[in-house]
C-alpha cells in the first residue's frame, strides 16, 4: 500500500465514527419525535392540531418503519422496541383496512364518481376525462363554480340529463350532482353550516339507492374543526333517524370529507349507527389531496361510504385534473346473503 492509500484508509477510519455517531444522534431524536406524535394524536378527538397529526398516521407509520431500519442497522434493540411499540398503537387505526366486503349480487351495480375540481380549475377537459373514464352512473362534483358548472352540464347533458346543481362563486362549496337515471327524489339539504348537501333516490335494476353528496368545511383552527366534526355527526344523525326521509335505502355518501380514515373523527360519520363503512378494494391508503404529488406529502380526504347492505366491487382514485384533489370511483352492488 502507498504512502497516499494508506493515508486516505486513516482519514476514512477517522471520519466513518464520526458519520455513524451523527446519523444515530439524528435517528434518536426522531424516535423522541415519532414518540411525542403517537401520544398527541390520542387527544385528536378534542383539538385540532392533534387531529392533524391523526390525519398524518400513514407517515408516523412511514417514519416508524424507517426507524425499525435504522435501529436494527445500528443493533439498537430498546430503541428498535419503542419505535415497534408506536407503530403497534397505530395498528388499530387501519382495522378497517383487513376487514371482509362480502359477496355481490349480479344485478344492480352502480358506478359513482365523486371529483372535488377546485373552484379555480379551468381545465375542464382534464375534468371530464378523469371523472368519465369509468362511464359512472352518477357524477358528482364539489368546489363547483357558476362556469364550471355550466360547462360540465353542457358537455355531459347528452348522457346524463339528470341533474341537480347549486354551484357557488364564493367559499369553494358548490355541488353538483349529474345521472343518467331519472331521479325518484331529490332533497338539497344543509346540516350545521350554510353549505349545501345533495340527496338523490335513484332506480338501478330494479334496486333503489340513496346518493348523497356533501363537503364539510376543513378542520383548521378550532371553528373548522368542530364544524366539520358536527357536520359528519348531523349526516350520520340524518341517516339514522329514518322517520323523516321515508325510506332505508341502500346508501352511498362520497365527498371531500376532510378528514382521514386514520383519524378517530372519522367515526362521526363511519359508525356501527350510521351503518356507514368505506367503499374499499383491499389494503387502500391511497392518497387523493397532495400538497406536492408525491406519496409522503398527501393524504386520503375523499371518501366513498356506503352501508352494510353494499359491497364495493371496484374502485379507482383518479389522477391529476389541475386540482389539488383527486377524484375516487367505486362500483357497488347489492350485498348477496346466504
Amino acid at each position: 500500500m502507498t504512502n497516499e492509500a494508506a493515508a486516505v484508509d486513516v482519514s476514512a477510519k477517522s471520519w466513518w465514527p464520526k458519520i455513524r455517531d451523527f446519523v444515530w444522534a439524528r435517528a434518536k431524536l426522531l424516535v423522541i419525535l415519532l414518540v411525542a406524535l403517537t401520544l398527541l394524536t390520542l387527544f385528536a378527538q378534542g383539538y385540532w392540531v392533534f387531529d392533524l397529526l391523526a390525519n398524518l398516521r400513514v407517515q408516523q407509520v412511514l417514519l416508524g418503519l424507517f426507524l425499525l431500519a435504522v435501529c436494527g442497522l445500528y443493533h439498537e434493540w430498546k430503541w428498535m422496541a419503542v419505535v415497534a411499540l408506536c407503530l403497534l398503537f397505530h395498528l388499530p387505526a387501519f382495522a378497517s383496512l383487513f376487514r371482509g366486503q362480502g359477496v355481490p349480487l349480479a344485478e344492480g351495480h352502480l358506478t359513482v364518481t365523486v371529483s372535488n375540481v377546485l373552484s379555480s380549475n379551468q381545465n375542464i377537459n382534464a375534468i371530464l376525462t378523469d371523472a368519465l373514464q369509468d362511464d359512472p352512473d352518477v357524477l358528482v362534483f364539489l368546489e363547483l363554480t357558476s362556469w364550471q358548472a355550466a360547462e360540465i352540464s353542457q358537455r355531459t347533458k347528452s348522457h346524463y340529463p339528470h341533474a341537480v346543481v347549486r354551484p357557488s362563486d364564493f367559499g369553494n362549496f358548490g355541488i353538483g350532482l349529474y345521472s343518467k337515471y331519472p331521479f325518484d327524489a331529490t332533497e338539497v339539504f344543509q346540516l350545521n353550516e350554510k353549505i349545501d348537501s345533495i340527496e338523490a333516490r335513484i332506480t338501478v335494476d330494479n334496486h333503489r339507492y340513496r346518493i348523497i353528496g356533501t363537503h364539510p368545511l376543513p378542520p383548521v383552527r378550532a371553528a373548522g374543526f368542530a364544524s366539520r366534526n358536527e357536520h359528519l355527526h348531523e349526516l350520520a344523525a340524518r341517516l339514522i333517524h329514518k322517520k323523516d326521509h321515508r325510506e332505508n335505502l341502500p346508501t352511498i355518501v362520497v365527498g371531500d370529507l376532510n378528514v382521514t380514515p386514520w383519524s378517530p373523527c372519522f367515526a362521526e360519520i363511519a359508525n356501527p349507527l350510521s351503518g356507514l363503512r368505506r367503499a374499499a378494494i383491499g389494503f387502500d391508503v391511497t392518497p387523493t389531496w397532495y400538497v406536492l404529488p408525491i406519496f409522503p406529502l398527501g393524504l386520503t380526504l375523499d371518501h366513498a361510504l356506503i352501508t352494510e347492505d353494499l359491497v364495493c366491487t371496484k374502485k379507482r382514485i383518479g389522477g391529476p385534473i389541475g386540482s389539488d384533489h383527486r377524484s375516487v370511483t367505486v362500483t357497488v352492488a347489492p350485498r348477496g346473503f346466504p
